[in-house]
C-alpha cells in the first residue's frame, strides 16, 4: 500500500513539474519573438543554440544570404498593403532595451491587410546592428552585409496572441529592411534614436510619443524578396514568412553610431547582435520584381521594370563609360594636334637650315 502511494506521489509530482515547465515556456514566448528566459543565450555562442533549442538545428532557419541571381521572379506575389501604421497623436509607445536588442512595442491595430492569405497584426519592431568595423545586418545580399537591419514582427490574426502564434507554421510574418548610411539624418528614425539615453541599461524602458511607423520602412514596398524561415533568435521556431524589401533605408553615420554605442547588455556594450547566415537546404527565394522586360499572356504589351540586377548596367555605369570614351577621344585628338605641330615645326627648322651659308671664321672674327 505504501509503495502504491509513493508511486502515485511521484506521478503527481512529475505532472506538476511538466505543467509548470509548459506554463513557463508559454509565458516566456512573449512578443519578443518568442524568446525564452529559461536558458541564457548570447550572440557570442551561436553554435551552442542548437544544443538547447531543438528548432535552432532545423533546415528552415534564418537569416539567409539572398543571391539575387538565383532569386525566382514570381509575378503572383501580391503587394504588401499596410493599415493603421500612422500612430501620430495616439498613445505613447514603449521602447525597451531587453539585453538582446532595442525593441518598440506596437499595437495590434497596425496590420498587414494584403500580401498574405491572412491578416497579420503587429506586435513589435526591433533592430540588429554591428560596429563601425563590422556591419551588422542579419540577412545579406550576395554575401554583403548592410550596417543594420529593422524587423517589424506580426502574428496571424486567427490566433489569440503572438505567444500562441509563434509556434504555428503560419504564425508569423516579419517585414525586414536593410539600413544604410546616407548624408543626412533620418527624421523618422530620430524619433526612436533620440530616446536611447533613457534605455541605455539592460531591462530599462521608456515611453516615446506615437508617430507614423510606416516611415521607418522603405518608400517602395512593391519590390521585395520572400522566403519561409525562422526566428533569428532562440527558440528559432520555423514559422516566419519573411519579406525583405529591396530598397535600402538611409540614416546618418551619427545616428547609426548612436545605435552602436549607446546600449548595454549587462556591463558590456550591446553590439553585433546578429545571427550568421543559415543554409537554404533547398528553399526557394522568391522576388516580386525583375529588371528584365516581362511579357503578359497575350504578348501584346511589354512592361519594362528598372530594378538593377546582376549583369545589368545602371545609369551611373553608362555615364562612366560615356565619359571614359569622351576622354579617350579628346586624348587622341590632342595627340594628333601635337603630332601635326611637331611635323610643321620640323619642316620649318629644316627649311631654315637650308638657307644658312657656312662661312669659315677668320683671324679677325676670332
Amino acid at each position: 500500500m505504501q509503495l502504491e502511494l509513493f508511486v502515485t506521489f511521484l506521478f503527481i509530482q512529475n505532472q506538476v513539474l511538466v505543467a509548470t515547465a509548459s506554463s513557463s515556456s508559454e509565458e516566456d514566448e512573449d512578443d519578443d519573438k518568442g524568446s525564452s528566459h529559461e536558458h541564457h543565450w548570447g550572440y557570442d555562442d551561436q553554435e551552442g543554440w542548437s544544443s538547447t533549442f531543438q528548432d535552432c538545428r532545423g533546415q528552415s532557419q534564418s537569416p539567409i544570404d539572398i543571391e539575387t541571381g538565383k532569386a525566382i521572379y514570381d509575378p503572383s506575389l501580391p503587394h504588401i498593403e499596410l493599415e493603421g501604421f500612422d500612430l501620430t497623436g495616439s498613445s505613447a509607445l514603449k521602447l525597451q532595451n531587453n539585453g538582446h536588442t532595442l525593441k518598440l512595442s506596437l499595437p495590434s491595430t497596425m496590420r498587414i491587410v494584403k500580401g498574405f492569405d491572412q491578416v497579420y497584426l503587429a506586435s513589435q519592431l526591433h533592430f540588429h546592428w554591428g560596429t563601425v568595423a563590422v556591419p551588422g545586418s542579419e540577412h545579406t545580399i550576395n554575401n554583403v552585409h548592410f550596417p543594420a537591419e529593422i524587423h517589424v514582427v506580426h502574428y496571424n490574426s486567427k490566433y489569440t496572441n503572438i505567444s500562441e502564434a509563434a509556434s504555428k507554421r503560419d504564425g508569423l510574418a516579419v517585414l525586414g529592411g536593410f539600413i544604410g548610411i546616407g548624408l543626412h539624418e533620418n527624421e523618422n528614425y530620430e524619433k526612436i534614436l533620440s530616446a536611447l539615453k533613457d534605455v541605455s541599461i539592460e531591462a530599462s524602458d521608456t515611453d516615446i510619443p506615437g508617430f507614423n511607423v510606416r516611415h521607418l520602412l522603405p518608400n517602395n514596398l512593391e519590390k521585395f524578396y520572400r522566403y519561409q524561415g525562422s526566428l533569428t533568435t532562440p527558440p528559432c521556431f520555423q514559422t516566419v514568412h519573411w519579406t525583405m524589401f529591396n530598397e535600402t533605408i538611409m540614416v546618418s553615420r551619427k545616428q547609426l553610431a548612436a545605435l552602436e554605442d549607446s546600449l548595454k547588455a549587462g556591463h558590456q556594450l550591446l553590439s553585433k547582435n546578429f545571427r550568421v547566415a543559415q543554409l537554404l537546404h533547398g528553399r526557394r527565394v522568391l522576388a516580386s520584381f525583375t529588371s528584365s522586360p516581362s511579357v503578359n499572356k497575350d504578348l501584346s504589351e511589354i512592361k519594362p521594370t528598372f530594378a538593377p540586377i546582376e549583369g545589368q548596367m545602371s545609369r551611373g555605369d553608362m555615364l562612366s563609360i560615356a565619359l571614359g570614351a569622351l576622354f579617350i577621344l579628346t586624348l587622341l585628338a590632342f595627340s594628333v594636334y601635337v603630332y601635326q605641330q611637331r611635323k610643321t615645326y620640323s619642316r620649318s627648322k629644316k627649311h631654315s637650315r637650308e638657307n644658312v651659308i657656312y662661312k669659315p671664321a677668320t683671324k679677325d672674327d676670332v
